[in-house]
């Protein structure tokens, strides 16, 4: 198992004096999609199922965080259960958007791994110690449609609960979001489909 890095821990303390201490404005309403996902063309398409990604072994093979485990799972939940997600399902918490997350059907949820977190500068980890910046940087993430391999590889954009635009792409083997990698992605859970990542992409500021 992979460590939290201490710039992943610093993230975690900052999320959580911002809570405690009750600051920042409440998150911004959901933006109406203007977007959806790319169709795929000929010659790019996946497998309607099945996993892809550049290491799948941040699964966990059986038991919580699993993927079997998550598709029994509220998406919130179902991350939750994976030790290499703690830092985005925190951040979740922390601006109250478990609820939110678990009760929506039928959606793309991009999930910056731990690791991407430790790669945050400073500046970065100081801007998500405000509560409202949390909650955008995570409704950035969230796509209302589900997104398959296919139309991943067949590029275009999307757009997020936030409003913000996310480009799509695959490089030789390599699926992309904005300049993310995918880690592991096409992950079924009980509502949602997920797709690992290893970075935080966050806002134009």
């Amino acid at each position: 198992m992979r460590h939290i890095g201490k710039s992943a821990a610093v993230l975690a303390a900052g999320l959580a004096a911002v809570v405690m201490a009750g600051c920042g404005t409440s998150p911004p309403a959901p933006a109406t999609p203007t977007g959806s996902p790319p169709v795929p063309s000929a010659g790019q398409v996946a497998p309607a199922t099945g996993h892809v990604g550049a290491d799948c072994g941040v699964i966990p093979g059986n038991g919580p965080g699993s993927f079997h485990w998550m598709a029994g799972r509220q998406v919130v939940n179902a991350i939750s259960g994976n030790p290499e997600l703690t830092s985005f399902s925190s951040a979740v918490k922390s601006v109250s958007l478990t609820g939110e997350l678990n009760g929506m059907r039928s959606f793309t949820l991009f999930v910056p791994s731990n690791s991407a977190f430790t790669e945050l500068s400073k500046a970065e980890l100081s801007y998500l110690h405000n509560r409202a910046n949390v909650a955008k940087v995570v409704r950035g993430l969230v796509v209302p449609a589900r997104i398959t391999p296919a139309q991943m590889a067949a590029g275009g954009t999307v757009t997020t609960l936030a409003g913000r635009t996310l480009a799509l792409g695959k490089s030789g083997s390599s699926y992309r979001v904005e300049r993310a990698t995918i880690v592991c992605g096409n992950i079924k859970t009980a509502n949602a489909t997920v797709y690992v990542i290893d970075r935080v992409p966050l806002p134009p500021r």
